[in-house]
């Protein structure tokens, strides 16, 4: 019999705009998920989510690279989400989008 995991999976979101806060702020409902950290082409918005939240502000590249995201959420405008996806991915994260 396997044991139940209490590790929670390490988000980071990529994509601060409006429909960042939807995700922000329900994230609170999934027990085994941890918003860590957040990015943005625009650094206001990126400050302005982390600390609404309680995250980290990092910038994308930082973002992808740390090891405690085990997940990105791709939240971003539809000319930069295939490029954001396949980033998130060539750095070993799992994606949703």
């Amino acid at each position: 019999m396997h044991g139940i995991s209490t590790t929670k999976l390490g988000i980071g979101v990529i994509g601060c705009g409006n429909i960042s806060m939807t995700y922000l702020r329900n994230a609170a409902l999934f027990g085994g998920i941890e918003l860590r950290a957040c990015a943005d082409i625009s650094a206001d918005m990126t400050a302005l989510r982390a600390k609404e939240y309680g995250i980290r502000a990092l910038g994308v590249d930082a973002l992808l690279a740390d090891p405690e995201i085990d997940l990105v959420l791709n939240l971003t405008i539809p000319a930069a989400h295939f490029d954001i996806s396949f980033a998130a991915l060539s750095a070993g994260k799992h994606v949703f989008t």
